[in-house]
């Protein structure tokens, strides 16, 4: 089959603003001198598909934006990107989705988010069509993508699978109830990448094997789950399964870190490598990141990224 793009991004596509150190919110209409404040294009797609294309893939950006001034912005960093824009939809009276990102010293952050296009997006037919004609498919935010979840993102998965592409699928924040909305998505999904924060919050433990053995008991071809500052996990249907540790590395702050440990991931699997190299590869992406303030910061190319993956010193576990 020939593919028109190596990847299509689906999902919620938000804008990030960035502000750091915080280390308070003034009272009343107090001041805070802060060192930098950055716009990033962000969200589970968002976040996914700006590394995909730093990383050397043709990325098709699928998703939405509102009518007002975010969105130009968003649209213009996506096209210097070089991600096809072609297929986002731009709402008529909506805003562009957006969050405030006060990042405090250590790299933690309150969220303050405002919902907008992306919670109102439902992937029309003909894009649909459109999108499933790349080798890979991913799907991010459910939970988030109130008009898609359920009904409509698993009919976009369905398709992707009848359209021989290779799916991947992630979620944000997820509850226990977030749970019902992924498991009927769990058969048509090759690569389920979620956080350990998230699959506990659904199954109810930590352990990354036991939560790795529920999904792919639901369906899943394999997750692979990331674990902070512990590197991230993967299992197969196949019975395959290892953990790579993550890089040491002057964390400065880790928004989006998990949005690029898809996209790294994603980048291996376009390049048909092995699962140990992509997740490797995710890693690498994840731990540049996570030295700059945004999703995507410091992220220069394939290149770069592949050569931090083999000289990166790895960080000694946390866990037990």
């Amino acid at each position: 089959m020939a593919y028109t793009h190596d990847v299509s991004v689906c999902g919620t596509y938000i804008l990030d603003i960035l502000g750091v150190p915080v280390t308070e919110i003034p009272p009343g209409g107090g001041r805070l001198l802060i060192e930098e404040i950055r716009l990033a294009v962000a969200g589970t797609a968002g976040g996914t598909v700006v590394p995909c294309a730093r990383l050397g893939l043709k990325a098709l950006a699928v998703g939405a934006v509102g009518s007002d001034e975010k969105a130009d912005w968003m649209l213009n960093a996506l096209e210097r990107e070089g991600i096809d824009i072609s297929l986002m939809e731009r709402m008529t009276g909506a805003p562009t989705s957006a969050t405030i990102l006060p990042i405090r010293p250590d790299g933690s952050r309150p969220v303050m988010h405002a919902r907008g296009a992306s919670a109102r997006w439902r992937i029309a037919p003909e894009t649909q069509v459109a999108a499933c004609r790349s080798k890979i498919l991913h799907l991010g935010g459910v939970g988030s993508l109130l008009a898609m979840d359920g009904a409509p993102s698993v009919a976009l998965l369905q398709d992707a699978k009848a359209a021989g592409c290779t799916t991947t699928l992630d979620l944000i924040q997820a509850r226990r109830e977030t749970l019902a909305l992924v498991e009927p998505l769990l058969p048509y999904v090759d690569f389920f990448m979620p956080s350990i924060d998230e699959t506990s919050a659904m199954v109810g433990t930590d352990d990354p094997a036991a939560c790795a053995r529920f999904f792919i008991d639901k369906g899943a071809g394999a997750c692979a789950i990331s674990l902070g500052a512990d590197g991230s996990f993967v299992m197969t249907r196949d019975g395959r399964q290892f953990t790579v540790p993550a890089f040491d590395v002057a964390v400065r702050d880790t928004s989006g870190c998990g949005d690029s440990y898809t996209g790294g991931f994603i980048a291996g699997l376009a390049r048909d490598w092995d699962l140990l190299d992509c997740a490797k590869l995710a890693t690498a992406t994840a731990a540049i990141v996570a030295t700059g303030l945004g999703s995507g910061a410091n992220l220069v190319s394939f290149e770069e990224t592949v050569k931090a993956m083999n000289t990166l010193p790895v960080r000694k576990p946390a866990r037990a």
